[in-house]
């Protein structure tokens, strides 16, 4: 016989079978205990718990069935500041400054307004520069500023020295002090760093070098960069640090226009599965993902995207087999290699079985990506030439390939004259590619809003051109008409969270432009 759970209510302790719609973590006996007690419960109230394994560590669980779009969290920062790399930049909003830009009469450290100034977040290197007793002098502009990179690495410390109940939470984050110590990043933030911020800030005495190196740690592991101005700026989180990663993940990471992050589910999560993000770039290959995570983050990725070589049959790092009789795909026995050493089994076809060296492989991806990234950018004709080249090495769906045909659905359509003045052929083009990288991204990154919903802007776009290239046949007119409003709707509902400030919050603000323009199209 199942046991029978007894709970109790939130407010009065009575038994209570009613429980919290949004987290399902609360019961109440009766609705006016529930309304009473929300002023307390929201500030809490989530649809995930905070969970605990050895492997992972803390992360988060969904208490309750997760809709797609729905937010799951949304959080202001615990402690913002400049890029560790980075040029002159207003401390108080991050803006770009120069010459020409106000300092703070205090410290002389750059602003851009009395506002920033005043600036909540300004303070604690004002102050300590303030202390040292002479003003910070910033010169140069135009370049990389070694000063900077102490300023969020200050800003943590001043918390432990002053706000003891901020630091308590900053210090729980992971640091990996012991992983980092070895690395040469290490033994620079010890100069650059720790010892600046002790001599320059005359603080040998407030703090040690492991002290301050601890923060560098976990300001590298945990902050998350914030692209709402020209040069982005990074923010640490309280519950948004508990984010597990996944290759695949099944929620999509965005921010408000103040700074505040904001999770939304990208696809259905179900109860008690655990909530994640992509930590690197989803549209890497396998390997160069586990290496940037193990580089960054102190962890090989060991995701069921990295474990399946095929990554859910999209073949997003194959290779095409070189025999001309044989239409099969060249993959290694695994991509799970938790070593910067360790170059790999040799990759073998999956239909002749022939074979290639793991040397061959990385020296044939390095020459494709010297190409990449040496060619002209914005030239549709560059494009073409690039795919063409390259199509038969590399299988269609490969990450060098679906780089630069994102990049190409974009552009086909933007010089003068817009969809309407592209030739047949480009405009083709486009549409296929279009069709092609929506049906990719669906398999392998469902969770990802952003990147999809930029795709169903464009697909919509030419729905509608279609529609008018076809003005004089009435179905292939009202057929393309609603498929582009199908594309529309959806594109509106994957960007519905994007700000204002980023490229994705501009398109979403034009769907829902271009969608007045449907309200007349009966179905």
């Amino acid at each position: 016989m199942a046991e029978t759970i007894v709970t109790h209510c939130a407010v009065c302790q009575k038994e209570a079978t009613q429980k919290c719609g949004s987290c399902h973590g609360v019961y109440y006996c009766c609705r006016e205990h529930q309304k009473a007690d929300w002023k307390n419960h929201k500030k809490v109230c989530r649809p995930f718990k905070i969970g605990y394994t050895e492997e992972l560590g803390r992360h988060l669980v969904a208490t309750r069935d997760i809709k797609p779009g729905e937010i799951v969290l949304k959080e202001q920062p615990l402690i913002s500041g400049p890029s560790q790399n980075t040029v002159p930049v207003c401390v108080g909003c991050y803006k770009n400054v120069d010459e020409s830009s106000r300092c703070c009469s205090k410290c002389g450290w750059p602003i851009c307004s009395e506002i920033c100034e005043k600036a909540p977040q300004h303070i604690p290197e004002c102050r300590y520069t303030v202390m040292r007793g002479d003003k910070v002098a910033i010169k140069n502009f135009n370049m990389m500023h070694p000063t900077y990179q102490c300023v969020t690495v200050l800003r943590c410390l001043y918390q432990k020295q002053f706000l003891p109940e901020t630091w308590k939470i900053i210090d729980e984050l992971q640091s990996h002090c012991e992983e980092r110590k070895d690395t040469q990043k290490y033994e620079q933030e010890k100069i650059n760093i720790a010892q600046f911020i002790r001599k320059f800030f005359k603080l040998e005495s407030v703090f040690t070098d492991e002290e301050i190196l601890k923060v560098c740690g976990i300001v590298m592991i945990n902050s998350h960069e914030i692209p709402l101005t020209d040069t982005p700026y990074i923010a640490l989180y309280n519950q948004a640090s508990l984010l597990e990663h996944n290759c695949s993940p099944n929620c999509s990471k965005s921010f408000t226009d103040k700074g505040y992050i904001l999770i939304s589910a990208g696809k259905h999560i179900k109860k008690d599965e655990h909530i994640s993000i992509c930590y690197t770039d989803p549209l890497w290959g396998t390997p160069n993902r586990r290496q940037h995570l193990w580089e960054s983050k102190y962890f090989w990725c060991e995701c069921h995207r990295c474990k399946d070589k095929t990554e859910f049959g999209t073949y997003f790092s194959a290779l095409k087999c070189q025999d001309s009789n044989c239409d099969g795909f060249l993959l290694p026995e695994t991509f799970i290699e938790n070593s910067l050493n360790e170059k790999g089994s040799n990759w073998q076809c999956d239909v002749c079985k022939a074979k290639l060296s793991t040397y061959s492989v990385h020296d044939l991806l390095e020459r494709i990506g010297k190409d990449l990234s040496e060619m002209p950018k914005g030239v549709v004709r560059e494009c073409k030439s690039f795919i063409e080249t390259y199509e038969q090495l590399l299988h269609p769906n490969h990450y060098y390939l679906t780089d630069v045909k994102l990049a190409l659905t974009n552009m086909i359509g933007q010089d003068e004259g817009g969809l309407p003045e592209t030739s047949s052929e480009d405009f083709d083009l486009k549409l296929k590619l279009c069709r092609d990288l929506k049906s990719l991204m669906e398999k392998l990154i469902p969770g990802e809003r952003r990147v999809r919903g930029v795709l169903l802007f464009e697909l919509h776009a030419c729905m509608a051109e279609l529609a008018r290239r076809n003005a004089d046949d009435p179905e292939i007119v009202r057929s393309a008409l609603l498929d582009s409003k199908k594309f529309l709707t959806e594109c509106i509902e994957l960007l519905k969270h994007e700000p204002a400030a980023l490229p994705e919050g501009k398109i979403y603000k034009q769907a829902l432009q271009n969608m007045q323009e449907f309200a007349c199209l009966k179905e």
